[in-house]
């Protein structure tokens, strides 16, 4: 039995445990006012459920003292404390800030090491940086059939001599012969261009000879133009030409042999503007983004293949006028051209000269669109062409005007006419295939007097510098002088051409 004494101080002692022992508990949590969101699993709790979210990184932890939320969902945020970022984040990216700017550092010292070193070639190269050479030639083999109409060897009297066939050789008054099989240089050039913001300089020069008082003695010039560039606007330029030039009168003549995918220009072309060129000065105004084209052109009229061309390069005062436009529509473009001048006529033996009026006019259209996207485009073009007294005479004698019976009479007009299709496809990279019709009669006036020529062609692009072109071509002339009977003249021809360039 415990004393008085000893039951006062148990009872003591646990009078003073007790608030130690009530501190030591937690503290009851107050109720809610609304239910807590329920906490947010781990990836590796809920990861197999959705993969996405289990690579997701871990959310940042929230602010260790309480307040409002600052991005919780549909609740406005009203702390303008920003979260808290972890050190190793902020290394990184100040390590990567770093590596920007010393990437930046070295490109810029690239860059201008780059510029030193072009200054310094430009500096080296000097004048011929504004240099650009090309060069084509065109080694070919003809091959060509007549019949008899057609044949080199008819007489004088219309028939072929006696045992002789159409396509047989014979020998010439000239000396030459009337072989019409045989390999030849086409034609073989180098081109010349140096050009600057405000000036163009093109020369081009054919080793075989053209125009001339004689066979055989002419020139190898073809181009020689000197061009000043005016730059009206950022989208308008105008570039004055004067020089040996191509008459600027309709697309084909202007179209250059280096590229051209037929071997020669039409018929017309080549009795109307042989060899394409001639002296003068040319005003070409580019604008609309390079669709609107406008050429006007003061010339000799005198043509380069003409016989007496390097003699004398005009036959009279008067200059002829041409005027030439065209329009690019998207893949369509649309042009015409016309020719105004004066021609004349020398009659040597009597000392006479008689000058008459002629004139051009003409229409084109081209376009040109990939119809079948895995072969290539297709690109289709025709000229139609009128004319009074505007053959040269250099195949056909009789079709430019003579000198009437009264000397003061005004010579009798000859209307002419022209037209060609054409028709291109792109075979990949590597062909072209096209056809062309082309028809010329240098007088309207007469029936049947025109010249047929169907050509069918054939390119292989062997590589960017060499390409190999064959031609099929069948040519029905009956061009004739008037009250003769048509001749049906027929002729086959078949050239191979192997083009190499630079």
């Amino acid at each position: 039995m415990l004393t008085s004494r000893a039951r006062f101080a148990i009872t003591l002692s646990m009078a003073l445990l007790a608030p130690a022992r009530a501190l030591a508990q937690p503290a009851p949590a107050p109720e809610p006012e609304a239910p807590a969101d329920k906490p947010a699993q781990s990836p590796s709790e809920d990861g197999w459920k959705s993969p996405a979210k289990a690579a997701d990184p871990p959310l940042l932890p929230a602010p260790s003292q309480g307040g409002p939320p600052t991005s919780t969902s549909g609740t406005d945020v009203a702390s303008s404390e920003q979260p808290s970022v972890t050190p190793a984040i902020v290394v990184a990216d100040e390590e990567h800030e770093s590596r920007q700017d010393a990437r930046l550092r070295a490109l810029e010292r690239r860059v201008q090491q780059d510029e030193q070193h072009i200054r310094k070639l430009e500096e080296r190269v000097g004048l011929w940086k504004n240099l650009r050479l090309e060069s084509f030639i065109q080694p070919q083999l003809l091959v060509q059939t007549y019949n008899s109409a057609a044949s080199p060897n008819v007489q004088p009297n219309g028939e072929l001599p006696t045992g002789i066939g159409a396509n047989d050789t014979i020998a010439k008054i000239d000396g030459t012969t009337t072989n019409g099989t045989f390999f030849r240089v086409r034609r073989a050039r180098m081109r010349t261009f140096y050009e600057t913001d405000v000036m163009r300089l093109f020369l081009q020069i054919d080793v075989l000879p053209a125009g001339g008082v004689g066979p055989g003695i002419g020139t190898i010039l073809r181009n020689a133009e000197a061009t000043g560039i005016a730059r009206w606007t950022r989208d308008v330029r105008t570039e004055v030409s004067a020089g040996l030039m191509f008459t600027p009168f309709r697309a084909e003549l202007l179209e250059p042999s280096m590229t051209r995918p037929f071997i020669e220009r039409t018929w017309f072309i080549q009795n109307v503007f042989p060899i394409e060129r001639d002296f003068g000065v040319k005003a070409r105004t580019i604008a609309l983004d390079d669709r609107l084209v406008v050429d006007v052109a003061a010339v000799n009229g005198q043509r380069l293949g003409e016989r007496y061309v390097v003699a004398l390069p005009d036959l009279n005062r008067s200059k002829d006028l041409v005027a030439y436009a065209t329009y690019r529509l998207g893949p369509v473009t649309l042009g015409a051209s016309g020719y105004l001048g004066r021609g004349q006529i020398v009659d040597a033996q009597a000392l006479r000269f008689k000058q008459y009026s002629r004139w051009a006019t003409n229409v084109q259209a081209s376009a040109g669109y990939k119809l079948l996207r895995d072969v290539g485009e297709s690109r289709l073009s025709g000229e139609l062409t009128f004319t009074r007294n505007m053959d040269s005479g250099v195949i056909y004698p009789f079709a430019v005007p003579t000198i009437p019976s009264n000397f003061t009479d005004d010579v009798a007009n000859i209307d002419g006419r022209a037209l060609y299709v054409r028709f291109e496809q792109d075979i990949k990279r590597h062909a072209v295939v096209g056809y062309r019709y082309d028809m010329y009669t240098p007088n309207s006036a007469i029936k049947n007097n025109a010249r047929d020529t169907h050509a069918f062609l054939a390119t292989w692009k062997i590589s960017p510098n060499l390409r190999f072109m064959s031609e099929l071509g069948w040519a029905i002339d009956n061009v004739h002088r008037f009250g003769a009977p048509a001749p049906s003249k027929h002729i086959v021809y078949f050239s191979n051409v192997l083009q190499a360039m630079f």
